[in-house]
């Protein structure tokens, strides 16, 4: 028996098109759009997974695997973190771009970006070291205690160190383009790029130059400075000289006082005999005014051209550089006002075969005193030390303005000039000095010490950069060895000069500096120069040629006039002694002609 309405409930339920029953309302037909859409929604989604965009990158080292974090990534200009995995993940660039990365104690790398099909990319950063050893290349024994250096691109070193007992070495955080350089006495100087490397051994070679330095009529030339790079050596009372540690095909420069530079190059272990040429310098002077006037370094020129003047001192630096120098220690203190253009007086100079002395005035600096107190010499007052003609002076215990005028010196040997010739190399001689206050105790052992270190570390700099050094000195301390309060021993200060200038005007001595002299030396030229060469030359025997003293070629205020017969008396004073040169100190406008010898042909 069936229960009343069972039929109508399973009617109720039964689809008459035939479907299954899921969707009772609707027709069949459209029950087939929904899984339909349902699969074109899911392929939609796996076409445009937004992950098939983006960029995983991974930085790890070459060496070890493991990952670089910290490391920057820079993609199309940007830059990016790595996390501490190594890894960032950013949009995948449109076309092609470069990827790089660099890190601390790793070096950069870079490359155009090439992905793989699941936008994955790794780059492997090789660690900053380089390590290696410094071997004998014909016993294979290492070589210890060699100095190494790392050097950036610029070749400035960045770091050094000394091989250990096994010959080795190691630099870590190399900049980018660097290079090592190896200084190993007699095994010579190596310099070397590192490139890609991460290890440089170097496999030296012993090299030694020998040989013999002779001055024009066959005997040996004693004090002659022979250097090859970093390589010098110089020459005893025989001549002999040895050269450890120069390299094969290098350049050999010969200087030395009263003779030509000569050049000759390494082959083999024997230079042989080297021949120099003497030369006489006979300079006159160029001031700040002639050097200012259109046709005065005309009227110079005009002079060296026909007479036997070869040389002219020219004026780069005394209250102002006169030059546009790039000293950032003088340009920031106002002091450069160029007034003439270098490169074009040192080309018409060498287009006359004229030798250039650049004249530069040290520690009688007035403007740099004003501009940097804590550099000047004070009164007790705290004002600035004026001497008796109001002039301020700085004070050469301060290594900062030896360092800004070496500077000055080296950049006027890259402009052209051939010697550097400081004045004023002193501590100051004239005004009320009991009230000066020099900022340290003022002892005849300081200033002495001061004035011959300044010296020093000039003329290591100097004839590293190929230079020669000259200096001007009180005439009466070359012949009486004492600093007489002004710093100057010449006894002290004579090694580290190639040219001494003494400054010998018979008007500034007194009767009874010169014996040979019987009144005034003002009245007695030929006597006064002759025996202070001969005096200065007791002092430093192997001197001499060194010796090239500024003659007076003027008239001092108080006595007779001068004439060109007293100039030429000191010019053959100088000659006779055997003297190195001279030079006319004088008006610049107003050289007396008269004193000197027409042109011999180029002497």
């Amino acid at each position: 028996m069936s229960h009343p309405g069972a039929r109508s409930a399973r009617h109720s339920y039964r689809n008459p098109a035939g479907a299954f029953g899921l969707l009772p309302f609707i027709r069949w037909q459209y029950s087939l759009i929904l899984p339909i859409a349902l699969l074109l929604l899911i392929a939609t989604l796996v076409l445009s997974d937004p992950r098939k965009d983006l960029l995983h990158v991974n930085v790890a080292s070459s060496m070890s695997g493991e990952a670089v974090a910290g490391a920057v990534v820079t993609i199309g200009g940007l830059s990016y973190l790595a996390d501490t995995r190594g890894a960032i993940v950013v949009e995948r660039p449109d076309g092609e771009t470069d990827i790089s990365a660099h890190a601390d104690g790793f070096r950069s790398a870079s490359a155009p970006v090439v992905t793989a099909d699941d936008g994955r990319l790794t780059i492997q950063l090789q660690p900053s070291v380089v390590n290696g050893v410094i071997q004998d290349a014909t016993t294979g024994d290492p070589l210890r205690d060699v100095d190494i250096a790392l050097l950036d691109v610029s070749g400035e070193p960045v770091a050094e160190t000394r091989s250990d007992d096994q010959g080795a070495y190691i630099f870590k955080n190399l900049p980018d383009d660097a290079s090592l350089r190896v200084m190993a006495g007699s095994f010579g100087t190596h310099i070397e790029e590192v490139d890609e490397r991460s290890q440089v051994n170097f496999l030296l070679q012993m090299s030694v130059a020998h040989g013999t330095i002779l001055d024009d009529q066959g005997q040996p030339v004693h004090g002659a400075v022979v250097q090859s790079e970093e390589v010098k050596a110089v020459t005893g009372s025989d001549g002999l000289f040895t050269l450890e540690g120069v390299t094969q095909g290098a350049t050999v420069t010969v200087t030395a006082p009263g003779f030509e530079r000569a050049t000759t190059t390494v082959t083999g272990d024997r230079l042989g005999e080297i021949a120099m040429q003497p030369q006489l310098v006979k300079a006159v002077y160029a001031s700040l005014g002639l050097l200012a006037d259109p046709d005065g370094l005309d009227s110079l020129i005009e002079i060296a051209n026909t007479t036997e003047i070869n040389a002219i001192v020219i004026d780069i630096k005394q209250d102002t550089i006169y030059y546009d120098s790039q000293v950032q220690f003088f340009r920031d203190a106002g002091t450069v006002a160029p007034i003439y253009d270098a490169h074009e007086v040192l080309q018409r100079l060498e287009d006359n075969n004229i030798y250039a002395i650049a004249r530069l005035v040290v520690f009688q600096d007035p403007l740099v005193a004003e501009a940097y107190p804590h550099l000047a010499v004070h009164d007790t007052s705290g004002d600035l030390w004026r001497n008796e003609m109001g002039v301020a002076w700085v004070s050469a215990f301060h290594e900062e303005l030896w360092d800004a005028n070496i500077e000055l010196a080296l950049e006027a040997l890259d402009l052209g000039f051939d010697e550097i010739q400081y004045d004023y190399v002193r501590f100051p001689s004239d005004g009320d000095l009991s009230t000066a206050d020099f900022g340290r105790e003022y002892t005849g052992e300081a200033r002495q010490a001061a004035i011959t270190g300044f010296m020093k570390r000039s003329y290591e700099a100097i004839h590293a950069r190929g230079g020669l050094l000259a200096a001007d000195l009180f005439g009466f301390i070359t012949i009486v060895d004492d600093e007489q309060y002004i710093g100057q021993r010449f006894s002290e200060l004579e090694p580290y000069l190639d040219y001494v200038c003494m400054m010998i005007y018979p008007s500034h001595f007194t009767e009874g500096n010169i014996a040979s002299a019987p009144g005034h030396p003002n009245d007695y030229p030929y006597e006064t120069i002759y025996e202070s060469l001969q005096r200065a030359e007791q002092i430093a025997p192997h001197a001499t040629k060194k010796f090239r003293p500024w003659l007076q070629d003027f008239t001092y205020w108080n006595m007779r006039e001068y004439t060109a017969s007293d100039v030429r008396a000191q010019i053959d004073a100088a000659e006779d002694f055997g003297a190195s040169g001279w030079m006319l100190w004088g008006d610049s406008f107003n050289v007396t002609v008269d004193a000197l010898r027409p042109d011999e042909g180029g002497e």
